[in-house]
């Protein structure tokens, strides 16, 4: 499959269920992406539903569409992007779904993707366009979210204050170099980021949650989210660091249950759910994929595709949707798509 990193022609890429699905059933009118699959409103503005798009499922959208080679699918994109609730890179956490209340804020780490993958994007097919909106989102970053030498979560637009803490998963240290590279960072605040990645402490082999610009302090949470501790591993290992406690506990578990879960208690290391969770699947195949554990990656993967609809006959062939409730939400089909991309684009799948 060498033949779709080399070439910009989608056409040469095995087309993936999982594209299909998201192409039918959670794409709206507009272009934009679905979040929910099932029609749905939320009172609650800090929860997006239904028709409502985020600039999550943008970002790995357009990482998608840099993975497979699919100029057309990331040109039209941008253009959503463009029309967006876009100011000046600056970008809404959420979008549409026929709700007019103002979203005030925005989202580091939907931000970075977005700027990752414009910049990725740019270095593939030479398009200059590209690299003027990744340095656009760059410099919004930098000016309203930018503090004591570190990232924050978000900006509040209306308010025109930042928040005072920063998500550790949030923190994308790749785009921060590909944004040093444009010039839009300095080298000091790249390394800070570097810096804070690399010295992360772990409590009981887990990280912590977010760390506390004022006081200066990391925050654990009681109850492990995999997803939280999985985007701190994937981000370390795209820039080299490598995270060998919770490396050994994902292994050790998935070698001694078959499966992982989707939360864990920190203390005891015992799952606090029966779920398994198709986004922890994928980002542990793409981390895994960055540390060349290949086999640990295709186990993984063999996984996390029993929850996928694999019948051809189904109307929701592609989808990882639950049918108890006959919904699915756009971060889990998303990331599978994007794991499983690339490991058909490194050869670990044929």
């Amino acid at each position: 499959m060498k033949t779709e990193q080399n070439t910009s022609n989608s056409q040469f890429a095995r087309l993936l269920p999982g594209e299909l699905f998201i192409k039918e059933h959670l794409t709206n009118d507009d272009l934009t992406l679905k979040t929910n699959m099932k029609p749905a409103t939320s009172n609650d503005p800090n929860v997006a539903k239904g028709t409502e798009t985020l600039s999550e499922s943008l970002g790995l959208w357009m990482l998608y569409a840099v993975e497979k080679g699919d100029q057309v699918l990331f040109a039209q994109n941008v253009e959503v992007l463009k029309a967006y609730d876009y100011q000046d890179g600056w970008i809404a956490w959420k979008a549409g779904g026929g709700n007019e209340t103002l979203v005030a804020t925005n989202a580091l780490v939907d931000d970075l993707r977005i700027a990752e993958a414009l910049y990725m994007a740019a270095e593939k097919w030479g398009d200059e366009t590209y690299i003027q909106l990744a340095n656009e989102v760059g410099q919004s970053i930098l000016e309203n979210q930018s503090r004591e030498g570190l990232l924050v979560d978000f900006y509040d637009r209306q308010n025109k204050v930042a928040s005072d803490y920063l998500t550790l998963s949030y923190l994308n240290a790749s785009a921060v170099q590909l944004m040093e590279k444009h010039q839009q960072v300095n080298k000091e605040l790249n390394n800070q980021v570097h810096s804070l990645l690399n010295t992360l402490p772990t409590k009981n082999g887990f990280f912590p949650f977010s760390y506390q610009l004022g006081s200066k302090e990391y925050v654990y949470h009681q109850e492990v989210n995999l997803i939280d501790q999985l985007y701190i591993g994937y981000h370390r290992a795209q820039v080299g660091i490598s995270s060998p406690e919770l490396w050994a506990f994902l292994k050790e578990e998935f070698a001694r249950n078959g499966l992982l879960y989707g939360r864990y208690d920190a203390s005891t290391k015992k799952p606090l759910v029966s779920y398994e969770s198709p986004a922890v699947y994928s980002l542990a195949i793409l981390t895994a994929s960055e540390l060349k554990d290949y086999t640990f990656a295709r186990d993984l993967y063999e996984r996390m595709v029993r929850q996928q609809i694999r019948r051809p006959e189904s109307e929701f062939y592609g989808g990882y949707v639950d049918m108890s409730q006959m919904d699915t939400h756009s971060f889990d089909n998303l990331l599978p798509l994007l794991a499983e991309r690339r490991l058909f684009n490194e050869g670990t799948l044929q």
